[in-house]
C-alpha cells in the first residue's frame, strides 16, 4: 500500500471512530497502515501534525455559506455546518482542541468567522474574543452533544433526574432546537460590548 496523506487520514479516521482518540498513537497508526513506525515519521513529523492533518481534512468538508448576506445568518448556518461534519466523527472535536487553525482552510474559516462577527457589528477591539467565544461554544456543544448520544439512560430517567432541580425545570432531546438557544444568547450578548 502506498502510503499518502490520504491514506494517513483514512487509517486515523478509522482509528477514531472505532477506537476513540485516546488509541491514536503514531504505533496504532502504523499498525492500521501496515508499517513500520519509525516509516510513518517519513510521512508525518509527528502526532501534532497528524491533528492538524486530520483537522485539515474534516475542516475542508464544511461548506462556508458564503452566499448569505445577514452576518447573524451567516455565522448561524456556519455554526451547524460545523456541528454537521464534528459530528460524524469521533472525537473530532478534541482533534481541533489538539491542533491550532494554521492550516488554509480553518484558516479561511476562522476570517469568515471574524468578517461576519465585524459586519454583525463586533468591534475590532473584540472581534478575535468573540470569535474565541463563539468557536468554544459551538465545539464545547458538540463535545457534549456526542457525550449526551451515548448515554443509554430513558426520557423517563432524564426526566427524574431533572425533576429533582424543581418541576420548573425541562430538558430537551432536541439537540438542534439546544443548539439554535446556545446561539441566540451569543448574538444577544454581542450586542452588550
Amino acid at each position: 500500500m502506498a502510503i499518502t496523506k490520504e491514506a494517513i487520514v483514512k487509517a486515523s479516521l478509522d482509528i477514531l471512530n472505532r477506537d476513540g482518540i485516546s488509541n491514536l498513537s503514531m504505533r496504532t497508526l502504523a499498525k492500521e497502515l501496515e508499517i513500520k513506525a519509525a516509516s510513518l515519521y517519513w510521512h508525518i513529523k509527528d502526532k501534532q501534525a497528524l491533528y492538524d492533518l486530520i483537522a485539515e481534512h474534516l475542516n475542508n468538508e464544511i461548506v462556508l455559506p458564503e452566499e448569505l448576506d445577514d452576518a447573524k445568518e451567516a455565522l448561524t448556518a456556519l455554526a451547524f455546518e460545523v456541528r454537521r461534519v464534528l459530528l460524524k466523527t469521533r472525537d473530532a472535536v478534541e482533534v481541533f482542541a489538539q491542533s491550532m487553525p494554521t492550516t488554509p482552510s480553518r484558516l479561511k474559516a476562522v476570517k469568515f468567522t471574524l468578517e461576519n462577527l465585524t459586519k454583525y457589528g463586533v468591534s475590532d477591539k473584540n472581534c478575535l474574543i468573540a470569535g474565541n467565544l463563539f468557536n468554544n461554544y459551538v465545539l464545547s456543544f458538540i463535545a457534549d452533544e456526542h457525550r449526551a448520544k451515548q448515554f443509554t439512560y430513558t426520557p423517563e430517567e432524564v426526566t427524574a433526574f431533572t425533576s429533582f432541580f424543581g418541576e420548573q425545570y425541562q430538558y430537551s432531546f432536541d439537540f438542534e432546537e439546544q443548539f439554535l438557544y446556545g446561539l441566540r444568547v451569543i448574538f444577544a450578548g454581542l450586542h452588550t460590548e
